[in-house]
């Protein structure tokens, strides 16, 4: 799987930073290239919009904030919204948070970091599946009586809310149709998204009443069959990395 690269801003309406490690917050400018491991955050009304060279298109919402890892083509959600759009060829982008692991296999989906009372956690994380298939897969559970959790496949037209770490409730039906013509992340932009070829036949398979079947039949036939995914480290797994090796050098005189 080949990583992502430098993330191009497209589009940008209203104010967005990036930071370094250490270093202080910047303004994110139309035409800018990210890249190295950046924290990205947007402010009130803002949406911002990211394109890589493979067509991969990232598009944030307003009061959103991210980590974003090109190399390992995943995505830290912190809080807020997160469009994914990308094709199956290419390896997706994975969105990962506290709660759940949400690893695609080249689709569109839509994710929602909600913050819990204090401020310092999350409440929920919802993803939104418009085409393809994501796992919502486990993360690391530092406690050793916790038991295991399964990973949950949502497919076309389901929407999965998580609250718990270690739960996954049953995806619920959404109209697709509804959420292309009315989704902010989905039409709030000057430029469009590129055509979907399983978009129209999903909306359609929908309006004839056989996508819940065909998702169900797809579940019960095929995809009990995977093997389970490997639980997903915390974000300081991939952020705090290793200090170099301190080398004494003994030049002579």
């Amino acid at each position: 799987m080949l990583p992502l690269g430098p993330a191009e801003v497209h589009e940008l309406v209203g104010s967005a930073w990036f930071h370094q490690a250490s270093q202080p917050r910047q303004p994110i400018r139309r035409g800018m290239k990210l890249s190295d491991t950046p924290w990205l955050e947007t402010a009130a009304g803002a949406r911002l919009e990211l394109r890589f060279a493979d067509g991969t298109i990232l598009r944030l919402g307003e009061n959103t904030q991210v980590t974003l890892f090109p190399s390992d083509r995943r995505l830290w959600l912190s809080l807020g919204k997160a469009l994914v759009v990308s094709d199956h060829t290419t390896g997706g982008l994975s969105v990962l948070s506290d709660l759940v692991s949400l690893l695609p296999e080249g689709t569109s989906y839509l994710t929602e970091a909600k913050a819990g009372p204090d401020g310092k956690t999350l409440a929920s994380v919802t993803v939104t599946v418009i085409e393809g298939v994501v796992c919502a897969c486990p993360v690391t559970n530092s406690s050793p009586d916790a038991q295991p959790t399964r990973d949950t496949l949502v497919l076309p037209g389901e929407q999965m809310i998580v609250r718990d770490p270690t739960q996954r409730p049953k995806p619920q039906m959404i109209q697709i149709k509804t959420f292309v013509e009315s989704a902010p992340l989905w039409i709030g932009f000057a430029s469009k998204l590129p055509e979907r070829r399983w978009i129209p036949i999903n909306i359609d398979n929908q309006r004839r009443g056989i996508l819940e079947g065909r998702n169900s039949r797809l579940r019960r036939e095929i995809f009990w069959k995977r093997p389970a995914h490997a639980p997903v480290p915390p974000l300081k797994k991939f952020v705090e990395q290793a200090a170099p090796p301190r080398v004494n050098y003994d030049f002579p005189e």
